[in-house]
């Protein structure tokens, strides 16, 4: 197959959907696929270039810095600078990320020539919200949502990481087939053991607990909360917390962090490459995890966690409760609640019992989305959509082929 992939947020960008489409456009190459990306540039000048750790070819386009998430940029004058890509790959099948205007230019050339577009949807309607002055957020939001919700009714498929977005925007008033389809996590990468103090040493990192979060540290990760409560938590007992990441709101979380005397006690890392071996220690350096975010599509930080064995804390709320059973692999607080999540730290950091209990059943839950699983699906999936596009038709073999997929990972 020839495959165009289109996406907004790809190296070097740091976030989940960058990382989910490196793995993803990985695992096609070594099948035999020939895959295109095409994602913005970081200037204005067009460009092609061979990518030398995937067997890709990126199409960079031309871009201005997004305005609103800082180290992002957002394509510019898309029209007939996306037909000449497509008239150059002649790609049997397009998958987009995002329901931004390049996607739609790129899903626009599809249905000109015959060639299914398939979404997948890595974000909740709050994400952006997060982004947006109060008093515009309800206008902004209703003419996003009506756009975009249009943008996928004109797609042959729906991609999401979970059954809860799925529900979502099936509400929102999305028809075509919509398809839970976990991001998958690499467990063998992820639970392989490495020196602990070695990477305690390497990072500066006290003798002392070690509570971890990995992630973006801008407005919709919700980190706020977690340093209020892993203040709350020094009160009464010695832990160090760990924020690997980088993002806008580093500044005033430092501040934040000064404010409420615990300066001594965090590190903040810079952002990791996800390759890297270091990011696979800081995970095993780590006792417990925390994912403060209230509107995750499923979180790959928190799947990576999970195969790391880690006992996880998570947001009740968005799809995190899907990833995690409160009690049994990890433990649930009130979205936004930092005293509530304080009291959960405690629970977990004081009871060695129940660390090693959830971190039993971690495993076992991320076994269910194991990453090889999860990309060969996708593999299926293009299929299944190039035959039923060949036959006009999305039924009945797409929805049985969905469906089929889907009870793969449940």
């Amino acid at each position: 197959m020839r495959i165009l992939i289109g996406t907004l947020s790809y190296k070097p960008n740091v976030s989940g959907v960058a990382v989910s489409v490196e793995l993803l456009t990985r695992y096609l190459v070594e099948q035999g696929h020939q895959v295109f990306i095409v994602a913005p540039a970081r200037n204005l000048k067009s460009f092609v270039e061979a990518d030398p750790a995937t067997g890709a070819t990126i199409y960079r386009v031309r871009s201005i810095p997004n305005p609103a998430r800082r180290g992002f940029y957002l394509p510019i004058f898309m029209g007939g600078l996306t037909e000449r890509i497509f008239r150059e790959v002649k790609p049997d099948i397009i998958h987009v990320h995002d329901p931004m205007a390049m996607s739609r230019y790129l899903q626009q050339s599809g249905r000109i020539h015959g060639v299914p577009t398939i979404v997948s949807n890595h974000f909740m309607f709050d994400y952006i919200g997060a982004y947006l002055p109060k008093w515009l957020r309800p206008l902004i939001l209703a003419n996003l949502r009506r756009k975009f919700i249009g943008f996928y009714n004109r797609c042959q498929v729906v991609i999401t990481p979970s059954q809860t977005v799925v529900e979502y925007l099936r509400n929102l008033g999305v028809h075509p087939p919509l398809f839970a389809l976990s991001n998958g996590v690499d467990i063998e990468r992820f639970f392989a053991y490495l020196p602990v103090e070695q990477t305690r040493q390497a990072y500066h990192l006290s003798s002392d607990p070690l509570v971890l979060y990995l992630g973006r540290l801008d407005t919709d990760k919700s980190v706020d909360v977690l340093v209020k409560a892993f203040a709350q938590v020094r009160r009464q007992l010695r832990c160090h917390l760990v924020l690997v990441g980088s993002g806008g709101k580093q500044k005033k979380l430092t501040q934040l962090i000064s404010r409420l005397g615990v300066d001594q006690s965090v590190t903040f890392t810079g952002a990791v490459p996800h390759y890297s071996l270091d990011l696979v220690a800081l995970y095993q350096a780590a006792d417990i995890f925390v994912m403060p975010s209230s509107i995750e599509t499923q979180s790959v930080t928190t799947l990576e966690a999970l195969a790391a064995g880690k006992p996880v804390i998570a947001a009740n709320s968005g799809a995190l409760p899907e990833l995690i059973n409160d009690g049994v692999n990890g433990l649930l607080f009130q979205a936004g609640d930092s005293v509530d999540l304080a009291e959960k730290m405690v629970k977990l950091l004081s009871d060695r019992a129940l660390q090693t209990q959830l971190s039993v059943a971690a495993v076992e839950t991320a076994t269910k989305h194991e990453l090889q699983k999860s990309l060969k699906l996708f593999e299926e999936l293009y299929a299944a959509t190039i035959a039923a596009q060949a036959t006009n038709s999305r039924e009945p073999d797409l929805a049985l082929t969905i469906g089929r997929l889907s009870d793969t990972q449940r």
